[in-house]
């Protein structure tokens, strides 16, 4: 078993991948799961590092593809507003602001500030009392970073039901830790 420090992860580079894996394009802390032994005192740590990583690797695409548009002080707000009034957009529903703040759990006043910033960037358009994503959303090389995503996606479900596997193996006995819990 590697010795690690119990606040540090240790980490070693793996070449193991034939061609680029997803996280070619992130810089090195994007580290192979394989090669990190995370500290015990953290419960489900390798399932939740596998998580980290995709949550910080699809934040950092989005912030390439949109830029400084994201460089505000609250960028995870402007973000989380953006994605919700896209999701909505794509739906055919444009949403009202009380919609978004109640579905995105933040206070409307802040809702309020963060679209007006987006219709100033052209992003969002506002159309009667809903506000619904405009077509500057559709930049280029689109299909490239969205198989990008995609494969960071697939490439974490994989470790996933890997580590899940070998969870269970581990302890046959023992409720699976990565289980969707039921209502």
């Amino acid at each position: 078993m590697t010795a690690h420090n119990d606040d540090e992860p240790t980490q070693v580079r793996d070449d193991e991948h034939s061609g680029e894996p997803p996280w070619h394009h992130l810089d090195c802390d994007f580290v192979m799961v394989d090669n990190v032994q995370p500290p015990q005192r953290i419960e489900q740590a390798r399932a939740r590092l596998l998580m980290c990583r995709l949550y910080i690797g699809l934040i950092r695409t989005l912030n390439d593809d949109y830029g400084a548009v994201f460089a505000h002080n609250d960028s995870a707000t402007y973000r989380t507003i953006g994605i919700y009034v896209f999701l909505r957009t794509v739906m055919c529903a444009p949403v009202s602001a009380n919609r978004i703040a109640q579905a995105v759990k933040l206070p409307r006043a802040t809702v309020l500030r963060r679209l007006q910033d987006m219709v100033k960037q052209g992003y969002v358009e506002r159309v009667g009392n809903a506000y619904r994503v405009t077509d500057k959303v559709n930049i280029p090389d689109l299909q490239q970073r969205l198989e990008q995503r995609i494969a960071m996606i697939t490439e974490t479900a994989r470790k996933l039901a890997e580590l899940r596997a070998a969870t269970d193996a581990a302890a046959p006995g023992a409720a699976a830790p990565l289980q969707p819990r039921t209502p």
